[in-house]
């Protein structure tokens, strides 16, 4: 089933933020939302329109959706519904989800030019292949054997269309299976240990949960369904593993610091939040102020990830450039003389 993207997202939970400051009806607003956009987002927002006006909740018309919308909606809008705070929920959805967005432009902005010289690089090499394996094919000494395998110019071009789609494929299944869970706990366990990539994770997953467990505390929910909600809306397998062991633990009557403490799971500074909070008493403003400020480490080390990502991706084009020139001149300039040299 299609998904509903960031973008869509984002401008829905700005635009009923808005209409629910603005004093109108929610069924109004979903309302609105189901006469505009791409024809699945419409008849997306007309079942959920169906589902409010028979009385049932937002969050629960959002879920029998399927998987067009993230868990992260869905445990935020509950949360925000058990608060009364629907409002603030709204308006988190839509600054997350529009910061998300923004990152993703800038990171595609930034590496746009050396993306596109690395497709040229990697179409043209495939060409030059083409082109002087059949220029150079019954001539002395003959067309280059790229790989050294004897495979003809056919056989060296598919190799290298197969080299590059494989290549290409396991990137795009790393990722994939990283964001399902598909490798389990040792993807974030690693990218915990690479500088600023580990710790922006870590900060955008940890400010969310901070933020439902805020949520969810002035609501005056049950320990273990505020903690379900804060860990689903991490969105990081990570963190989700967690939910029975951490969900057993608060329902047994310890208390927060203590079993997320447990876990081995979690940073110093997110667990002295949590102390301080329930030691004073104020763990929903406590920990509302800690996921602003997460969110705001965020915030910064994503604009450094895009600059980063820049240079990166220049520094590969470069590398590959660069190998292949020399593979080209070893083919055409020093494998012939070698050639000439040994006949003598």
């Amino acid at each position: 089933m299609a998904r509903a993207t960031k973008n869509q997202l984002a401008k829905l939970f700005f635009r009923l933020a808005n209409s629910y400051s603005a004093g109108i009806d929610l069924r109004g607003a979903l309302e609105r939302e189901s006469g505009i956009g791409p024809p699945v987002y419409r008849r997306t927002m007309r079942a959920v329109v169906a589902d409010v006006s028979d009385g049932g909740s937002l969050s629960g018309a959002l879920k029998r959706c399927g998987d067009f919308f993230p868990k992260l909606v869905l445990a935020v809008t509950r949360a925000g519904e058990r608060g009364g705070r629907m409002d603030e929920a709204f308006r988190r959805l839509a600054t997350h989800y529009d910061n998300l967005v923004k990152f993703r432009n800038r990171f595609l902005i930034a590496i746009a030019w050396p993306l596109f010289e690395l497709v040229a690089a990697i179409v043209i090499i495939g060409l030059l292949m083409l082109v002087m394996g059949y220029l150079l094919d019954g001539k002395d000494p003959g067309p280059p054997d790229w790989f050294g395998l004897g495979l003809g110019t056919t056989g060296n071009f598919i190799l290298y269309v197969m080299m590059i789609t494989t290549f290409g494929g396991g990137i795009a299944f790393l990722i994939i299976g990283t964001m399902r869970g598909t490798f389990g706990t040792l993807p974030m366990q690693l990218a915990r240990r690479t500088p600023l990539i580990g710790p922006t994770i870590e900060a955008l997953s940890l400010s969310r949960f901070a933020w439902t467990m805020s949520i969810a505390e002035n609501a005056g929910m049950e320990a273990g369904e505020t903690m379900l909600l804060a860990l689903q809306s991490t969105q990081n397998y990570y963190y989700e593993r967690l939910i029975p062991e951490v969900t057993a633990g608060v329902r047994s009557g310890a208390g927060y610091y203590e079993v997320l403490k447990e876990t081995q799971a979690f940073p110093e500074d997110l667990l002295v939040l949590v102390e301080n909070g329930e030691t004073a008493g104020q763990l929903a403003e406590t920990m509302e102020r800690g996921s602003e400020q997460l969110q705001e480490k965020a915030e910064a080390n994503l604009k450094v990830i895009a600059t980063v990502g820049f240079a990166v991706m220049l520094g590969f084009v470069g590398l590959v450039m660069a190998v292949t020139i020399i593979s080209m001149y070893y083919q055409l300039v020093i494998s012939p003389m070698n050639d000439v040299m040994n006949g003598f």
